[in-house]
Parts: structure tokens; C-alpha cells; sequence
């Protein structure tokens, strides 16, 4: 049996409980977590569930800045155009941002990119929960050995090995419920032939790690803090329910039978008997829910503090921030954004050159560009004037355009044969009004 295989099951079952906790707090599926088992069992009895999600907010804001172009190859129109269908066939134009929230959740997302019975190039993204990568002890950055597995209409579970020569099947001797198999002598070499020839000589997974030490997504530092906002919220439910409204107190020998509690409603108290306890009427202040909200917006903050996440994804501020104001507080998103997109680029080169060597065209991966978005928040006013401010301090125009809008060169053309156009017509147009106006004054037209 492949020692490998021992190794992959091993690392498969540890991480499916972990990632499993991660997506159900982004998802908003959180538990109510009490800080004693004595509170535990005094709100046994609670049938609602109350949650703020702010682990999704987290997500969402890095989300919103992970923007993926289609890749192109540099200086080859033609390489560039035939990876822009690759791109649409092999369905990794619908799957980049699984990618992205995969990274995003968990720390690492997958990709796996082979020839469909027809020899047209696919590539999937696959649930982090399913796949797992060893690397080379001596070159960190080369992956030695992938593997994913599955379960099948039957009930077995199917795992494939993938190294850069061959891939090798395994598939469970009997049909297993989750969680089951901890062992490699659950599987069994499957069918005939076991082990197939990788052709291509080059693994077919691309795994994409947020950070190379560890899976590290943008949760694991923010659940405890997650599990007190939803316990303050469910706190605040329960006293809202029970103590919010004002409760109104009689002190009276002769009860409270008769007294209707409506407005403009009139009490006649009898006054007690002398030696008696004074009757009395007064009501309890209501629970201030305000002690709730300042401790949940305090938790907010902090969340925002440790993702660097800016404060108004949580709670409106005051006002309309201006331009300037808004890139300020979005600065340190903005850069965490920056930084993974550099580290997931690598990546997506190697993706990108693979789809391209799938159909015959060998490209090195580092002439792939796989250019993001802006991750910063444009202002089209304030863009326009530091390129103007760019121009006239002496910086061409295309050049301005090109570093500062991502244009290309193609449309850097396009705007120049737009502009000699214009400059022709205008010339024109100003040599048919002159030819008129000597027309007229020949003719003595005023």
C-alpha cells in the first residue's frame, strides 16, 4: 500500500471538522456558546436563536476586492486569445470566485485541470474539505503529491493519488458513512488498472494558499469573538422580552380587581387602614438594552481591528465620507486584498499555462498575466485628477492610462486613431467654413 495514501487520509479527516466549523460561521450557522455549563442549562429552554453575522461581513469586504481578469500571455495576441476561450470551456471562468471564497473561509482552495472524454480541457474548483497537497521537504514550493476523494452513488468512497507521472485509484471495500474511515486498509487498488500514465508530466492540482505556513483563512482569529456578539445579542432578546416595558406596582388592602390599565383610565385607591401598609402605586424602570448594544458595537470594533477591516462595513458613520477620507480607512484592507492577490498570481499562471498546454501551445507560466482589479475603492473625480496631475508634472498620456487604468496597448491605438480621426474632421470642418466665407466675400456677401 502507498504510504501516501495512509497520509492523505490522515490529513483529510483532520481538516473536515475544522472546515466544517468555518463555513457554518460564514454561512451564519453559529452555535450559542455560554461561558459556564450553569447558564448552559438555565437557557436550555430557549427556542430561538439569535446571531449577528459579522464573520460574513469579513469575507464578503476581501471578496468584493478579489476581482479576476482573464488571463492573457504577454506579446502573443494569438496565445492570449486562445486562453480566453480555455478560460470559458473549461468553466474556470464561473469557478474563480469559489476559489477566492474557498481562500478566503479555509486558506487554501483547489483546482483540478485534465482533458474530458471528448480531449476538451476542464477545470474544476473542489471543496477544500475533499483535497489535500504534500510538498517537497527540500523545495517547499513543489508540490510531490495531491489527492482528492469522494463518495459515489453507492455509498464507497473513492480517492485518486495524482503525482507528475501517474495517478493511481483507490476506491473503500464497502460502502462508509462519514467520518468512518481513519485507516488506508479501508481502500483497495480500483479496477484493472489501478495506476494511469500522466502524460503531461506536470501535477494537475493547483492548490492556492493564502499563506504557505499554514491554512490560514480570515475566521480562526475572530470565532470567540463571533460567539460573545451572538450571546450578548441573544442576552439583549431575552431582557427585551421580559424587561424592556415598563411593569407597574399596587400596594392596596383591597387588591387590584377593577383597575383597567387604559389611557386616561382613573384610579380611585382606597387608602389603607391606619397601622396598615400605605397604599402605593409605582412601576419598575425598564432594562436598559443600551448597556447590550455599546458592548456588541465594542466586539464589532475589535473584529474590525484584528481582520483590518474598516468600521463602517459594520455601523454607519455620520455623514458621506469624502474620496480621500474613504481610501484612508479602506487603506489596510486594501492592502491585505493587494497581498493576496500577489500570492495567489503564481497559482493561476501555473493554471492558465497548463489549459494551454492541454491543446498543444507550450507558454512558460511567467509569461502569463493574471491581472487583478483595482482592490482600492476608485473615485472617478479623484482618479481623473491625479492623472491630469501626472500629465502635467510630465508623464505621457498612454503612460498615465496604462499604469495608472490598466489600458492596453490596443487601447492606447484605439484612442490615438479616435483622436487623428477627430483632428481630421475638425480640419474639415474648419477648411469648408473658411471655403465659404471666401465664397461669400467674393460675391460681396457681408
Amino acid at each position: 500500500m502507498n504510504n501516501d495514501l495512509q497520509t492523505m487520509i490522515s490529513a483529510l479527516v483532520a481538516k473536515k471538522r475544522r472546515y466544517d466549523r468555518l463555513w457554518a460561521y460564514y454561512d451564519g450557522r453559529q452555535p450559542l456558546v455560554y461561558s459556564s455549563e450553569k447558564l448552559k442549562e438555565i437557557f436550555s429552554g430557549l427556542d430561538a436563536r439569535f446571531t449577528q453575522n459579522w464573520c460574513a461581513v469579513v469575507v464578503d469586504s476581501l471578496l468584493d476586492r478579489l476581482e479576476l481578469r482573464t488571463p492573457t500571455v504577454v506579446d502573443a495576441p494569438d496565445a492570449s486569445s486562445l486562453l480566453a476561450g480555455l478560460w470559458e470551456i473549461s468553466g474556470m471562468v464561473d469557478d474563480v470566485f469559489g476559489v477566492h471564497e474557498d481562500v478566503a473561509v479555509t486558506g487554501e482552495a483547489f483546482v483540478i485541470a485534465w482533458p474530458n472524454a471528448d480531449g476538451e480541457p476542464e477545470a474544476f474548483h473542489n471543496d477544500a474539505r475533499l483535497c489535500h497537497a504534500l510538498y517537497d521537504g527540500e523545495n517547499p514550493r513543489r508540490m510531490r503529491v495531491a489527492a482528492k476523494w469522494w463518495a459515489v452513488e453507492d455509498g464507497k468512497i473513492r480517492l485518486t493519488l495524482y503525482y507528475a507521472d501517474r495517478l493511481e485509484y483507490y476506491e473503500s471495500r464497502r460502502p462508509y458513512k462519514e467520518g468512518e474511515i481513519t485507516d488506508a486498509k479501508a481502500f483497495l487498488p480500483m479496477g484493472e488498472t489501478p495506476v494511469a500514465e500522466n502524460p503531461f508530466g506536470v501535477l494537475p492540482v493547483f492548490h492556492f494558499r493564502g499563506n504557505r505556513r499554514v491554512a490560514k483563512g480570515q475566521l480562526g482569529s475572530i470565532i470567540e469573538l463571533q460567539d460573545a456578539v451572538n450571546k450578548l445579542l441573544s442576552d439583549m432578546m431575552v431582557a427585551a422580552e421580559f424587561g424592556a416595558f415598563p411593569q407597574r406596582y399596587i400596594i392596596s388592602a383591597t387588591g387590584i380587581k377593577g383597575l383597567k390599565n387604559n389611557p386616561n383610565e382613573i384610579w380611585d385607591l382606597v387608602a389603607s387602614e391606619q397601622g396598615m401598609q400605605a397604599t402605593q402605586a409605582g412601576q419598575f424602570a425598564a432594562t436598559d438594552l443600551g448597556n447590550y448594544l455599546k458592548a456588541i458595537e465594542k466586539l464589532s470594533t475589535d473584529i474590525g481591528v484584528i481582520t483590518r477591516t474598516p468600521r463602517h462595513f459594520f455601523y454607519a458613520q455620520g455623514g458621506d465620507p469624502s474620496g480621500e477620507a474613504l481610501i484612508a480607512m479602506e487603506a489596510p484592507l486594501n492592502k491585505k486584498a493587494a497581498r493576496l492577490q500577489a500570492t495567489l498570481a503564481p497559482t493561476w499562471r501555473d493554471l492558465a499555462a497548463f489549459l494551454l498546454a492541454l491543446r498543444g501551445v507550450q507558454v512558460p507560466s511567467r509569461l502569463v498575466l493574471p491581472a487583478y482589479e483595482e482592490a482600492a475603492t476608485v473615485q472617478p473625480m479623484t482618479q481623473a485628477l491625479m492623472i491630469k496631475a501626472r500629465v502635467e508634472a510630465g508623464m505621457p498620456h498612454s503612460t498615465a492610462l496604462k499604469t495608472y487604468e490598466g489600458w492596453t496597448e490596443a487601447d492606447i491605438e484605439e484612442m490615438e486613431a479616435d483622436a487623428a480621426a477627430e483632428r481630421m474632421a475638425q480640419r474639415s470642418y474648419a477648411d469648408a467654413v473658411l471655403s465659404a466665407a471666401q465664397r461669400d466675400f467674393d460675391r460681396g456677401v457681408a
